[in-house]
């Protein structure tokens, strides 16, 4: 995949829809669902062969459609791996995750996060951790 090249805001609205679904979608498809909020099939159509140009969406597989045959496409990357794209793009590193986490936690100005909330972020950093020493050994 091409990750230095970003999406664009219409991009990343396709993908942020693309990454709430369960299966891969033919472009119809796609337009069937967000037809409702004014996207049409060529607009579509255009972003996905953008998006599959830069390396963020993949043909699944081929379905057939009466006499023709549809692509169905599918992320190649999860919200949070571009996420961590964006990031690295703008000079963030992996150094910064700590104090990434705790700005996101609400620290500072704005609104706390309860105890709940807490816990369970340091039990997902205390098991990616885990992981991270797993794969070294």
């Amino acid at each position: 995949m091409k990750n230095s090249k970003l999406m664009t805001q219409r991009e990343e609205d396709l993908m942020e829809f693309l990454w709430t679904q369960e299966n891969p979608l033919t472009v119809t498809e796609m337009e069937g669902i967000l037809g409702k909020e004014k996207w049409n099939k060529v607009t579509i159509f255009r972003i996905v062969n953008k998006l599959t140009s830069k390396g963020y969406l993949k043909i699944d597989r081929m379905e057939r459609n009466n006499t023709q045959y549809a692509r169905k496409f599918m992320p190649t990357i999860t919200k949070e791996e571009y996420a961590a794209v964006l990031l690295s793009e703008r000079g963030i590193k992996s150094n910064s995750l700590g104090k990434i986490a705790l700005a996101m936690l609400g620290t500072g100005k704005r609104k706390k996060t309860s105890r709940d909330e807490e816990e369970k972020l340091v039990k997902e950093l205390e098991d990616m951790i885990t992981e991270i020493r797993n794969q070294e050994e």
